[in-house]
């Protein structure tokens, strides 16, 4: 009897511990696969509990330095779609292999956004970056009017996949644009109360954020590429011009070059995350990050 109490409470034990896992793999729910944390909060948004939504890029990672293994590939056969942001390089090199599958969906959620070539330095007159040979701005997700955009081609493609639930997931989305408005009028009543027309941030994420917004984004790192000493200083001068104290910088990417033109400012540096899963979180703290109202 002892060692009947035992086992069930190892059990218990190792439930409690493993739980996530167990909940991931024994579900009958269908399974659809998004790139990055931000597209889950969306699916999850329109799908509500209706799908189990596994993420390729894991919490903390970078996906401009990520590589599917070949058990996410394997897994990512096996869904009923994969919701890709469309843009991002590991996704080029396994496009065509997944839209070969002709039981698989490959949903490309950058069709129908306006895009950014160009990474460096965004601001409302990116129309200029238009003509030339940039390579195109992939964080798509970090504004509110690609957003809208987004869920609604997310609706669309869950009602392609499950017709017979057509009116929950046009119900969902219609929550989930009045919430995506009202993320996006905050922001706006953040910005406009700071007075605040650039900032700085370590990796140029905000690109389509400062166009939503009318600011401009000075960026430390350059396509991929610390600043040189030279690049440091003018940045900072940048700064003193604008009045700027207040340097962003990414879970995702190593603080020092930050730090390094923070105190030069006698600034700070705010850690932000493009990348975390609760995409209106995110907007509303870089938005009071900009503003200088987070230290």
């Amino acid at each position: 009897m002892v060692s009947r109490y035992i086992t069930i409470a190892t059990l218990s034990a190792l439930t409690l511990l493993t739980g996530c896992d167990i909940q991931t793999t024994n579900t009958s729910k269908p399974t659809v696969v998004v790139s990055i944390l931000p597209l889950k909060y969306f699916v999850e948004k329109i799908a509500d509990s209706s799908l189990q939504v596994k993420v390729l890029v894991p919490p903390g990672s970078s996906p401009e330095m990520f590589e599917p293994t070949p058990q996410q590939m394997a897994e990512l056969t096996q869904a009923k779609a994969y919701f890709s942001i469309g843009l991002l390089d590991f996704e080029k090199g396994m496009e065509q292999k997944l839209k070969d599958n002709a039981e698989f969906r490959y949903i490309d959620l950058s069709q129908g956004l306006e895009l950014i070539k160009g990474e460096s330095e965004h601001n409302h007159d990116h129309e200029s970056h238009q003509g030339h040979n940039h390579a195109v701005d992939p964080h798509t997700w970090m504004s509110a009017a690609n957003a809208r955009i987004m869920a609604k081609s997310i609706a669309q493609s869950l009602t392609t996949l499950f017709p017979e639930r057509e009116s929950e997931f046009n119900a969902n989305l219609n929550r989930l644009v009045a919430h995506i408005d009202s993320v996006d009028n905050e922001v706006r009543s953040i910005l406009a109360g700071s007075g605040r027309k650039a900032f700085v941030i370590y990796h140029p994420a905000l690109g389509y954020f400062s166009r939503d917004y009318g600011l401009t984004q000075l960026s430390v790192e350059h396509e991929g590429k610390s600043p040189s000493a030279k690049g440091v200083m003018e940045l900072v001068e940048r700064c003193r011009a604008e009045g700027i104290t207040t340097i962003l910088s990414q879970s995702q990417f190593d603080t020092h070059n930050s730090q390094t033109i923070a105190n030069e400012l006698g600034g700070t540096v705010v850690k932000v995350d493009p990348l975390q899963e609760n995409w209106a979180e995110s907007m509303i703290f870089i938005a009071n990050a900009i503003a200088s109202n987070v230290k």
